[in-house]
């Protein structure tokens, strides 16, 4: 068993912890200790070793804590927080038993995805990763424009926690500038005629990722991000319960123009790349109240495209 982040728990950046003392709260043996911490630079975590007195880390690490979080939601909502050192995926956990307002985080996903199977890989400590299961009475047919509706919640939460000219691109994603800082991932199950289950899995940096990605990225803390994690995801968490209640009630109409307030790419040439190889130019013109991309060509004929394998990028990038 990997016992890297069980034992990186028990560092600070402030003082050294003896190998000895991180076995015995443990109940593991000394060499167990030394070979899990030899493996922290797989997770981005540097170390200082002082032989005869221990480790400390260089940078200290914002952990997630479930019980703190949940101490921030308020008392009488349905959600129940549950975070996981490390996990395959978050959306794939709750997949396999989803319950009514159950949230799981994880501080590491082995195997954490966004859309067209494209991997996402957090950060140790900056970034935030987590999946919100939510129930709906009707089938999946009632769900168009959920994730531009999780989106523009997610957005305008991260504005009320300080962060800088956020922006949404359509369907998923969170930018600053052309900069990812986000994403978000929808997995549905259920009954055709519902109820229907609803897997929301939201990826959002605080540092750029560690790891070379293929597009753009940047990180919330330097754009004005002022609350910590556990706040950060009970914030979101609160915003997100009220939003979904609204959104069963009213479908994605009642977002759509907030939506578009926060569109990064309103009014601008886009290319739309299908999954066949073809590509279509336009020019980005909002969404419908159901969702639909509005894509108009030079003539000013709209093409509406649902959300499916497809990708968007300004146009000449």
């Amino acid at each position: 068993m990997n016992h890297t982040l069980a034992c990186l728990r028990h560092l600070n950046a402030e003082s050294y912890v003896s190998g000895a003392l991180i076995a015995q709260q443990l109940d593991l043996s000394r060499a167990s200790v030394s070979t899990a911490l030899a493996l922290a630079e797989n997770y981005g975590v540097t170390l200082e070793r002082k032989h005869g007195v221990g480790y400390r880390l260089s940078e200290p690490i914002d952990w997630l804590d479930a019980r703190e979080i949940q101490r921030l939601l308020p008392r009488h909502g349905v959600l129940h927080v549950d975070v996981a050192d490390r996990t395959d995926s978050t959306n794939r956990q709750l997949l396999a038993a989803p319950a009514h307002g159950l949230t799981l985080a994880a501080e590491w996903q082995e195997q954490g995805r966004g859309r067209m199977g494209r991997r996402w890989q957090g950060r140790l400590g900056a970034s935030l990763m987590f999946s919100l299961a939510w129930s709906f009475p009707g089938g999946a047919t009632t769900l168009a424009g959920l994730p531009l509706a999780i989106g523009s919640i997610v957005a305008e939460t991260l504005a009320e926690c300080g962060v800088n000219d956020i922006a949404l691109k359509w369907p998923n994603d969170l930018l600053i500038g052309n900069a990812k800082t986000g994403g978000i991932l929808i997995e549905l199950t259920g009954d055709a005629l519902g109820p229907a289950w609803a897997v929301i899995g939201i990826g959002l940096n605080l540092l750029p990722p560690a790891v070379e990605v293929n597009q753009v990225a940047t990180g919330l803390l330097a754009h004005g991000l002022n609350v910590s994690r556990n706040d950060l995801l009970a914030r979101l968490l609160e915003k997100l319960e009220h939003g979904l209640e609204r959104f069963a009630r009213n479908g994605f109409g009642d977002f759509r123009e907030a939506w578009e307030r926060r569109h990064a790419w309103q009014g601008l040439p886009v290319t739309l790349s299908r999954p066949d190889g073809q590509h279509q130019a336009g020019t980005a013109a909002g969404v419908t109240p159901d969702g639909a991309l509005r894509l108009a060509d030079a003539a000013g004929v709209e093409t509406l495209i649902h959300a499916g394998d497809v990708s968007l990028r300004l146009a000449g990038n």
